[in-house]
């Protein structure tokens, strides 16, 4: 409880005072994305757990290719082996929280059943224990202590804290995730819980992440986060941690995420006023020359596959797209308006003998 119990050593800077700001200024928008995507949250729903487990499974080093992990991040899939089983498990975690970020509560058990679902069918994860002496004395007798009692008293620290009204929510969760990161309170895969507890507090309080992956964030920042964490344990064990990269990394996910579902809600604005389908061939007029079907999906997730298919039939049929290859991973070619009309059409007073 290091980090927690020494708040009063921070001090915020100008420049995190301005992010602090831009975050919350971002966060006054979120009743107006959640009416405009209304009709929609179901496919965000699903894109953005896909997109969370695909990520997080990168994040991990697991040791299963893209391919596979794209599967178990769509699919309902048996399992292969002991990694598969994990990220399946991972997978049902992630939903959960997705589905019902408000439910989340900084509680033990929520601990507790977080470790006991990411174990299911496979090594269990157990809180850890250690000898030691309860009441500190020297001639004391020794007992077995569960690290639950240690997380029980993390927790209890932080309400302590919330309650005094004096520190911004993200430096507590920041401070709240160093002491336990350096816990280690159970027996295996500490890492993967920290970054679940930590995505299950953004995402209550911070409703961005319904529309966006937190954990392709995370993963494409994650040289910053090391740096950040390095500092942070630095200096913990002199009960002064540095907490402000950490504090700075998650601000900056937040922002990016903000700044990215802003300029899509002007996109999504637009799209609801026209034809899908005209906006779909308006994307592959515009874009790259070869692309895939998958390209087309991430351009217009709320549109169905049902219509996807539909319009790239059309385009073939009308003459603006040819296949290349077939099954799952086939791509397109857009032809050309030039070679269209060279390959389909003479001209009207062409001189024939």
């Amino acid at each position: 409880m290091i980090a927690l119990s020494n708040m009063s050593r921070l001090q915020v800077s100008t420049e995190t005072l301005l992010l602090f700001i831009r975050v919350y200024e971002s966060k006054g928008k979120e009743f107006f994305y959640d009416e405009l995507f209304n009709k929609d949250k179901d496919v965000f729903l699903k894109k953005t757990i896909e997109s969370n487990v695909f990520y997080i499974g990168k994040l991990l080093n697991m040791p299963l290719t893209d391919a596979r992990l794209k599967l178990i991040a769509k699919k309902k899939l048996v399992a292969k082996n002991k990694a598969e089983t994990l990220m399946i498990n991972i997978k049902h975690a992630l939903s959960s929280i997705q589905k019902f970020p408000k439910d989340f509560e900084l509680f033990p058990n929520e601990f507790d059943n977080l470790a006991r679902m990411l174990s299911k069918d496979n090594e269990p994860i157990k809180f850890r224990v250690t000898e030691g002496k309860p009441d500190g004395t020297l001639f004391s007798s020794k007992k077995t202590i569960s690290l639950k009692e240690h997380l029980e008293l993390l927790i209890k620290e932080y309400n302590t804290q919330q309650k005094t009204k004096q520190y911004e929510l993200l430096q507590l969760i920041t401070n709240f995730y160093i002491d336990y990161v350096n816990a280690s309170v159970f027996s295996s895969h500490n890492e993967l819980i920290a970054y679940i507890i930590l995505y299950a507090f953004l995402l209550r309080d911070f409703n961005v992440f319904k529309y966006v992956s937190f954990f392709e964030y995370f993963y494409k920042q994650q040289e910053q986060y090391k740096l950040a964490l390095n500092q942070a344990n630095y200096y913990y064990n002199t009960g002064y941690p540095n907490t402000d990269l950490l504090s700075k990394f998650i601000m900056d996910i937040l922002n990016n995420a903000y700044d990215h579902v802003n300029d899509f809600a002007r996109e999504y604005s637009f799209e609801k006023k026209l034809n899908k389908s005209d906006n779909i061939e308006a994307t592959i007029r515009n874009g790259k020359e070869i692309f895939s079907k998958e390209d087309i999906r991430l351009a217009h997730p709320t549109v169905s596959l049902i219509t996807i298919d539909r319009t790239l039939k059309r385009l073939k049929d009308e003459g603006l797209i040819q296949p290349l290859g077939k099954g799952r991973s086939s791509k397109w070619q857009r032809i050309d308006e030039s070679k269209r009309q060279n390959g389909r059409q003479l001209d009207i007073f062409q001189f024939t003998d």
